[in-house]
């Protein structure tokens, strides 16, 4: 048993609700040793993984690419730093601020940053695991919506010159005629570049081939 970690009262609920959910890998970032420790026996007790860091730059050094942050706010904008240095550095993670008080100034600066959600005060431990598990899961929605804006970039950037033309043209709503008239080539052309294009895109109609343009754009 850790010689840091306060003793826990058992709460049937939380701990059953744990055990029929997916386990969550929860990022701990505090100064306070006896904090971290605490923080991180209880997610090890609520039947989820923890990773403990003393600051928002050891953090940020291992590069986490899943989980969830649960950071330790002292009232000075650790939060919106973190978001910041995350951002920096081409990581996102949903990040939960905690505080034994906090004010509503601070909460909200922290929420324009992006964080996802606060525990102030006592909080009981089935209150912590919902919110812990509500973070975690659009945290996860929101890595999908990015992964997918990602390799729409990527299968885009892929594009010659030309077939970005017919895309940009495709996604206007211009048919094959159109777009041969507005690019001054022959129909036949345009139905080599856009069959080109489309696999490049893996895309099977110009109903999916629009939605990678759109998602590249970071408009969905």
């Amino acid at each position: 048993m850790d010689m840091f970690a306060q003793p826990l009262s058992r709460d049937p609920e939380a701990e059953c609700h744990a055990q029929s959910s997916e386990r969550m890998y929860i990022h701990v970032v505090a100064s306070n040793q006896l904090e971290r420790a605490a923080k991180a026996h209880l997610i090890f007790s609520l039947g989820h993984h923890a990773e403990v860091y003393e600051d928002a730059d050891e953090l940020v050094a291992m590069m986490p690419e899943q989980g969830l942050v649960l950071l330790s706010e002292d009232g000075t904008g650790l939060a919106c730093r973190l978001m910041e240095k995350m951002n920096s550095q081409g990581i996102w993670l949903p990040v939960i601020a905690f505080a034994a008080k906090l004010g509503c100034d601070d909460i909200v600066a922290g929420i324009k940053a992006g964080v996802v959600d606060y525990l102030v005060g006592d909080v009981s431990r089935a209150e912590m695991l919902k919110k812990l598990r509500k973070g975690y899961l659009e945290g996860q929605a929101c890595l999908a919506v990015r992964v997918r804006q990602a390799l729409a970039r990527q299968a885009v950037k892929s594009l010659s010159r030309r077939e970005a033309e017919v895309l940009r043209l495709v996604t206007m709503g211009l048919s094959n005629k159109e777009i041969a008239r507005e690019l001054d080539i022959s129909p036949r052309t345009v139905e080599i570049h856009r069959m080109k294009m489309m696999a490049k895109l893996g895309a099977r109609t110009s109903a999916q081939a629009i939605r990678v343009e759109i998602e590249a754009a970071g408009l969905a």
